[in-house]
C-alpha cells in the first residue's frame, strides 16, 4: 500500500474519531436537558398554582361582587386558607386583617377547580384588597401566593 493511502487512512481514522466523540458529547448534552424536562414535568404535577380575580354577577336582586380562585396547577391543594388585609379609609389608612368572604373556603381544592365565593364589601373596606393564599400540596408544603385584588 502506498505510503499516500496510509496517511489518507490515518486522516480518516483520526476524522472519525474526533466525530464519534462530539456525537457521545452532543448525546450526553440531550440526555441531561431530557433529564431535566422529565424532572420539572414530574414535579410540576405535584405542585398546585393560584390564580385569583374579583368579578361581578348578577345575584338574586343586584349585582354581586365575587372572588373567583382557580387551581390552574396539576395537583390537589391541601390545607388552604387566604387572608385579606386593606388600608383603613377612616383611621390613619393603617393596614388591618379583614374578612369580606361570606362563603367558607374549602380547605381542599382539585386540579383545575374553581371556587366562586361571594364578597361583602362594606363602606369601611374599599378594594384593593392585598390577599395572602397558602395552602400544602404533594410537593411542598407552605406555599404562598400574595397579590392584590382589585
Amino acid at each position: 500500500m502506498p505510503v499516500w493511502t496510509q496517511w489518507i487512512s490515518l486522516g480518516l481514522a483520526i476524522l472519525g474519531s474526533i466525530t464519534g466523540i462530539w456525537a457521545l458529547v452532543l448525546n450526553q448534552q440531550r440526555t441531561t436537558i431530557t433529564k431535566r424536562i422529565e424532572k420539572e414535568r414530574l414535579e410540576a404535577k405535584k405542585k398546585a398554582t393560584f390564580q385569583v380575580e374579583r368579578t361581578k354577577q348578577m345575584g338574586s336582586k343586584q349585582m354581586q361582587d365575587r372572588l373567583l380562585l382557580h387551581n390552574i396547577g396539576q395537583a390537589e391543594a391541601r390545607e388552604l386558607k387566604v387572608e385579606f388585609y386593606n388600608y383603613d379609609r377612616f383611621n390613619k389608612g393603617e393596614k388591618r386583617k379583614i374578612n369580606p368572604l361570606i362563603d367558607r373556603i374549602p380547605s381542599k381544592i382539585n386540579a383545575g377547580q374553581t371556587v366562586n365565593i361571594l364578597l361583602s364589601i362594606a363602606g369601611n373596606t374599599a378594594p384593593p384588597y392585598e390577599i395572602i393564599i397558602t395552602w400544602d400540596d404533594d410537593f411542598k408544603k407552605g406555599n404562598k401566593l400574595e397579590t392584590t385584588l382589585n
